[in-house]
């Protein structure tokens, strides 16, 4: 039978594999010039319309138009959503199986898309076979459900139509449970959030599977194909429709704008294919402004898809599937405006939230009171439809100040109210400065996640302190926590401590007068006020003393306990530091850190217990590091100790435990010759110890740091010691560069390198292997010298790019400076290094100006 005859076309092709070659890239051209103000819907129906003809054509160029096959283009371009990489998914579909002849025909015309350098998804099945494959497999029945007609014998397409709508073919309930499997599955992939930095356009939560959970949706239960369809079903309300068809439309610009700059398909936004994207999409301005300001839009997208897709589907679940099976139990009444049914909190007045907008805060304190329900869809739609109407801050009608503060009173506050309005954008429609940081990204690779994202984890990460589980890992915040008598305070000086990111200015300033008004607001007394207002601004100053200050020098704990100045802040301080370090990217917290933090805890809590007029005496510590470590080893050897503890210095004790004390003890009490390396996993706080024990020599220092860089390993503490007479005992905590302690095998093959690196004349060749991930980051180097009152050693920090053998390359300038290391602490925060060093110069004595001066110049011409 003769197919149907194919319309005029819009393409003409010269059916050559090169000229369609040609044809494509024009395309592509076409739509490259003037990209940012073009209408994207324009462009990908013309794409479609570009592939339709393409195939039409060829269609009869390879006769099977002679046939009684039909040409179905199926999957995303049946939904004729077709971008530049797209694959070209069609099925081949026929009665009966087909004649060899038949079949040479369909390879050559799929050889000929291959050859024009298509992505070909071809599928050739007889109507028997859809039926059973599809039958098997959602993702084959969800692939013909969207099929879409081409050319060929359109009877079979009909048929194929027909066998699709069967009741028993992916009955409406199995369908829905089978994609909401689906979309569970991704989400666990992403780890539930949509604000992963370097996010999937079609995957991540949020992304353009979740609108095709809700055409699929729509699809099988009325074979409503568009979201203008959808609209008209019935199924989503005009606000729904507009926000989905707005978000839309840029998940699309942005998809296309990034398989315009691709070469092979993938949906990821990395890092640099973000600038290239916001370049594309018309964003501009100083630094990373364009490519943040297009993330955040981005951001804000899938947050708003992905909150309207759960909705619509609890919508569909509890009006089309469970109200035709669900038994429905007696109302219980919540209070005069809420009912809870079958586990769901449902609105008796659907116009209360516009009527009575404080009303708002009572459905999530009830979400809290009843820790086993949900909110029902119904109930959530009206809240969409209500803040959209909304003119004022919910902040600032005073009934609602009283609902919001007594949420944080109330059972896991945190994961049952104020992460769901969070979700359902209520904390935007309370706080206003909220909007500000709403899928607001910082470009670099420190930051995880959105700082509105990031705000959410600092608060969950608060509240699981008060959990047994997280004991192990978090064991003073756990104790300190459940001791803060009200915690209202610290939760929403947390919900406050980055609000101002992305205003200019330093956000912890800015943070504390926005924090300050909203305390005062909401009644807290002068002193709570002062001290949320303090948290905010202070937040980053525990982080800073700990990993970038000698926490064993009293005057550095005298100055931190002066700023904190009692207790309860140090207690309030301390669990939001944690928190937010664990909550900007789950790599960070260790116990090499958690050993700093409880360190510079507890000398403050010492501090305050003498009082704040006279400094901490080290040598208590000192004596007390000296009769634990006795007390640890068997059979000492007093004479043996004596004899080696009295060629060591005071700070060699302040700043080594007594365990490593002990380490030192057993590994110096026999020792046959030098250099001696040991590497060990049993006094490991965070990290893998590092014992170094030789007469001191030149650029000792680089030979270690540059042997371990070149094995790929991390340094994030150098405790450099020098004895009495002069023998070197130093100790560098390293991690592989995933964080984890090195195993048996890499310790050995280090201690080897290590004693022959300190055997040799030569200096270890410093290789610098290049990062692409840090090519699109541009860190600033800065110098900046601290305590510059001291007599006996200079501080300085040093922040520049993190780039491999930087430790190294530093190393060697203070050689060549003839400067000594006495200490270092080593930090990275994503593509940027923050170290601290302690030094002295030729004669062990700090740094005077010409020196500074110098170094500072030295380094800066080194590092860039």
């Amino acid at each position: 039978m003769v197919a149907e005859p194919i319309l005029k076309p819009k393409f003409l092709f010269e059916l050559i594999p090169a000229e369609i070659k040609k044809q494509k890239e024009a395309l592509k051209q076409q739509e490259l010039a003037g990209f940012a103000q073009a209408d994207i819907n324009l462009l990908i129906s013309h794409r479609t319309l570009f592939c339709d003809e393409l195939l039409c054509q060829l269609w009869q160029h390879f006769q099977l138009d002679q046939s009684e096959l039909a040409l179905v283009a199926v999957g995303g371009y049946g939904r004729q959503e077709m971008f530049p990489l797209s694959d070209l998914d069609f099925l081949i579909l026929m009665e009966q199986p087909n004649s060899p002849q038949l079949e040479q025909k369909i390879t050559n015309f799929i050889q000929f898309l291959w050859d024009c350098s298509f992505d070909v998804g071809a599928s050739v099945r007889t109507l028997a076979e859809c039926d059973k494959n599809g039958r098997s497999d959602i993702t084959i029945a969800t692939n013909l459900l969207e099929s879409r007609y081409l050319c060929g014998k359109r009877e079979t397409f009909e048929k194929l139509t027909a066998l699709l709508q069967r009741a028993d073919f992916w009955p409406r309930e199995t369908f829905f449970n089978a994609k909401l499997a689906e979309k569970n599955q991704r989400y666990q992939r992403y780890n539930n959030t949509s604000y992963n930095l370097e996010p999937d356009i079609k995957y991540s939560p949020g992304g353009l599977r979740d609108l095709h959970l809700i055409y699929w949706i729509a699809l099988r239960h009325s074979n409503a194909m568009t979201l203008q369809e959808i609209l008209q079903s019935g199924f989503i309300y005009p606000e729904e429709y507009e926000a989905l068809k707005l978000n839309q439309q840029f998940l699309f610009k942005v998809r296309f704008a990034l398989h315009l700059v691709l070469k092979r398909y993938d949906n990821r936004l990395l890092f640099d294919r973000q600038i290239r994207v916001a370049e594309l999409l018309g964003y501009q301005g100083k630094g990373n402004v364009g490519v943040e300001q297009m993330m955040k839009r981005f951001f804000q997208a899938l947050q708003s898809i992905s909150s309207l897709s759960d909705i619509l589907a609890k919508h569909y679940r509890e009006h089309f599937l469970l109200a035709q099976t669900a038994v429905q139990n007696a109302s219980v009444w919540l209070d005069t405006n809420f009912i809870i049914q079958n586990n769901a909190i449902c609105l008796v007045d659907e116009n209360c939230f516009i009527q009575q907008p404080e009303t708002i805060l009572d459905l999530f304190y009830h979400l809290t009171a009843q820790q086993q329900a949900e909110i029902h869809s119904s109930t959530l739609r009206q809240l969409q439809i209500a803040l959209s109407q909304i003119g004022q801050p919910l902040s600032k009608i005073p009934l609602a100040r009283e609902k919001f503060l007594c949420l944080f009173s109330q059972p896991n506050a945190i994961a049952r109210a104020i992460v769901p309005m969070h979700k359902y954008g209520v904390l935007t429609a309370y706080i206003p400065p909220w909007q500000g940081i709403e899928g607001l990204m910082q470009f670099d690779l420190f930051h995880v996640y959105t700082v509105d994202e990031h705000t959410i984890r600092v608060l969950l990460t608060l509240e699981s302190f008060l959990q047994i589980e997280t004991e192990p890992d978090y064991p003073i915040c756990h104790q300190v926590f459940s001791t803060i008598s009200d915690r209202t305070l610290l939760y929403i000086s947390a919900l406050f401590h980055d609000i101002a990111k992305g205003r200019g200015g330093d956000h912890a300033d800015l943070g504390a007068v926005d924090m300050r008004q909203f305390a005062q607001q909401h009644g807290f007394d002068g002193r709570e006020v002062t001290t949320m207002a303090w948290l905010v601004k202070q937040h980053l100053l525990m982080s800073t003393v700990a990993q970038r200050r000698n926490i064993y020098d009293p005057e550095v704990v005298m100055a931190f306990a002066a700023e904190v100045q009692n207790k309860v802040r140090l207690d309030l301080l301390l669990c939001l530091t944690v928190a937010d370090i664990c909550a900007t990217n789950q790599t960070l917290w260790n116990s090499w850190k958690r050993t700093l933090f409880t360190s510079l805890y507890q000398s403050t809590l010492k501090q305050f217990e003498w009082g704040m007029d006279q400094l901490l005496d080290n040598q208590k510590i000192i004596e007390e590091h000296r009769e634990q470590a006795l007390a640890m080893v068997q059979n000492p050897n007093l004479e043996q100790i004596n004899t080696l503890w009295q060629r060591c210095s005071d700070d060699y004790f302040l700043r080594h435990t007594a365990k490593e004390l002990v380490w030192h003890i057993e590994l110096l009490e026999n020792i046959a010759s030098q250099p001696l390396v040991k590497i060990s996993n049993r006094f490991s706080d965070g990290g893998t110890p590092v014992f170094v024990y030789c007469q001191d020599q030149m650029n000792l220092f680089y030979k270690v740091v540059a042997t371990i860089g070149a094995k790929k390993l991390s340094i994030h503490n150098a405790k450099i010691s020098t004895s009495i007479d002069g023998y070197a005992m130093d100790t560098f905590i390293v991690t592989e560069l995933n964080g984890d302690l090195l195993k048996f095998d890499r310790r050995r093959d280090l201690e080897k390198s290590l004693i022959m690196a300190l055997n040799s004349d030569k200096l270890p060749t410093l290789s610098v292997p290049i990062n692409p991930k840090l090519m699109h980051f541009q860190v600033k180097t800065d110098v900046r010298f601290l305590e510059m009152k001291k007599a006996e050693h200079t501080e300085m920090e040093l922040f520049a790019l993190d780039k491999a053998g930087l430790l190294a390359e530093v190393s060697q300038v203070f050689s060549e400076l003839k400067l000594n290391i006495i200490n270092a602490k080593i930090t990275t925060v994503g593509a940027k290094a923050e170290d601290f060093f302690m030094l002295t110069n030729a004669q062990d004595k700090a740094l005077n100006d010409m020196e500074r001066n110098q170094l500072e110049q030295c380094l800066l011409a080194r590092l860039g």
